[in-house]
């Protein structure tokens, strides 16, 4: 392992590389974010993974990305075999199992969230009509069904709320549900929307339920031997999807984002 300075961006604290910095993604494509479906990486490969690679970058250190299902890159990062995953919303199961940053009230950071998702309700084109909703913001209309997919934040708003709930084991799943009247709304991140999702012409309902902050988790392995160089990984992922996609980080790291405007 070598010792390097941890900053292209002038930061002038040594670091020492990880023996491996093995990064999970998923293997579904979201495009723009991931692109490609399966193990190998797309060219392009997208604009998250093209992030992660340069924050390794600018700490003198080659990111080993592995594109993986979704339960076995939990497991893998729980175990130990993956040093860093993204991008995770903070359910209290993964804070358990996950290291996420904290802030001083010992909730998931949102300022060092590089990515803050627009979290909203999705419909099939025509129907139901956004007027029969009665989202507003705050409420639906009575007897309503949500799906969502199973063990994701989203799943935990949509309880947390009261809403009715469906579930559905993964994204392709869900869109099927919805297609076949399992329920009405699906709520999703914009930003998470798969390939097949947007090419369904899913409608966003405005306005956007909440804004949802996702992160990079280290496992608890990594954090024990060199938190140091976690809350360093943290921080320049975070700078490096800003500067490549302010879109998907709309204020400075370091900054919350504030909470969506509703009628």
């Amino acid at each position: 392992m070598s010792i390097v300075l941890a900053g292209a961006a002038g930061a002038a604290c040594a670091l020492e590389c990880p023996e491996r910095l093995r990064v999970g993604s998923s293997d579904t494509p979201f495009p723009p974010m991931i692109n490609g479906r399966g193990p190998q990486p797309a060219d392009p490969p997208g604009w998250a993974i093209v992030a992660v690679r340069e924050a390794a970058h600018r700490l003198g250190c080659m990111a080993e990305i592995q594109r993986l299902p979704g339960r076995r890159m939990s497991l893998l990062l729980e175990q130990g075999g993956l040093e860093f995953a993204f991008f995770f919303g903070a359910t209290p199961e993964r804070l358990k199992a996950f290291r996420f940053p904290l802030d001083v009230m010992g909730q998931p950071d949102a300022a060092l969230a590089p990515v803050i998702g627009h979290l909203a309700f999705y419909v099939l084109p025509g129907a139901p009509p956004p007027r029969g909703t009665g989202w507003n913001g705050a409420a639906l209309a009575p007897g309503l069904r949500v799906g969502v997919v199973d063990g994701t934040t989203q799943e935990q708003v949509a309880r947390g709320r009261g809403w009715r709930v469906e579930t559905a084991s993964n994204f392709l799943n869900a869109l099927e549900m919805l297609r076949a009247g399992r329920f009405e709304l699906l709520l999703a991140t914009r930003e998470s929307l798969t390939a097949d999702m947007r090419d369904a012409g899913l409608v966003e309902l405005a306005p956007v339920v909440q804004y949802q902050p996702y992160f990079v988790p280290a496992s608890a392995r990594l954090w024990a031997r060199r938190a140091d160089f976690v809350r360093a990984f943290w921080r320049e992922t975070c700078a490096a999807v800003r500067r490549a996609v302010p879109d998907a980080r709309p204020v400075d790291c370091g900054v919350a984002p504030p909470a969506p405007r509703h009628p």
